[in-house]
């Protein structure tokens, strides 16, 4: 029993004429009669009640009429969505993400993948540095969004744009972008800020920056998710160094002071297994 003969047994039943069908499918009559012979012997019951002038299912074809249907569809979609996966149109894209991305390239970047490859689904997952690269390494992640990753050799990555960084400060703070002059009045400050272990060259980047400036900051809290940065700030926990679009949108009582001098720069990177550039070649396009 194959599909081609499921298909040919349900032409027959829309048809119920041995020639008529027979016509359709391209192969003689009696040739016909066997596969139908045959797939009753395989099924174990009369599909078909014949006498010289008609042809009509039994209560027993009907039933397997309605999943013969029901398998050569799945089939036919099965094959259909393969084809698609294989080219890149269907399927799952499972990516992993900075809270800053979703800010920035990540929702115009779902959008064209989107109109282009409509029945894509996406998968999203917000990240640290260090469990992105985990993510990818281990397959759990196809392509990843991050500021400053340092990847591992096996991880190959794309600059996609630089910002500035930004202070954050609660509203009640008594440093303001009018009295700022550089990153070393917020010497004695506590900061809030990802834990390094899983920064990886995110947190580098902002330490440098601090030491630069002559101290290490007094890190009192971490957290590796910009909302709950943002939220401890806010509380008066403690002040904190982000890339400027983390804070786009947001309503908080905080305040933000932009570091246009320092060299530093938050810079966002499309990060995918080299070993899988071309499995993902057409994402890598659309980016």
């Amino acid at each position: 029993m194959d599909i081609q003969q499921l298909k040919n047994f349900l032409i027959l039943c829309e048809t119920l004429n041995y020639r008529e069908a027979s016509e359709r499918i391209n192969i003689v009559q009696p040739a016909l009669s066997r596969q139908i012979q045959q797939l009753e012997e395989q099924v174990g019951a009369m599909l078909f009640d014949r006498n010289k002038r008609n042809v009509n299912l039994t209560e027993a074809g009907n039933y397997f009429r309605i999943e013969c249907d029901r398998i050569v569809h799945d089939f036919e979609k099965a094959v259909s969505k393969t084809a698609q996966i294989h080219r890149g149109e269907a399927g799952e894209i499972r990516i992993g993400h900075s809270s800053s991305a979703m800010q920035t390239i990540l929702p115009s970047f779902l959008v064209k993948v989107k109109s282009i490859l409509p029945d894509i689904r996406t998968n999203l997952e917000e990240t640290a540095n260090r469990q992105l690269v985990e993510m990818l390494l281990n397959r759990k992640a196809d392509i990843g969004f991050a500021p400053n990753l340092l990847p591992p050799s096996d991880i190959q990555s794309k600059l996609i744009y630089e910002e500035n960084f930004v202070v954050l400060l609660p509203k009640n703070h008594p440093i303001s972008v009018d009295n700022f002059t550089d990153l070393s009045v917020f010497a004695h400050e506590n900061f809030i800020l990802p834990p390094l272990a899983v920064g990886y060259g995110y947190v580098e980047i902002i330490l440098q920056m601090c030491q630069q400036h002559g101290f290490n900051p007094n890190i009192v809290h971490e957290s590796a998710h910009s909302m709950s940065v943002q939220r401890l700030v806010e509380a008066g926990m403690g002040v904190s160094i982000e890339p400027q679009s983390s804070v786009r949108g947001i309503d908080m009582e905080i305040k933000v002071i932009e570091l246009k001098s320092i060299p530093q720069k938050a810079q966002m990177k499309m990060l995918w297994l080299k070993e899988r550039t071309g499995e993902l070649e057409r994402f890598l396009e659309m980016i």
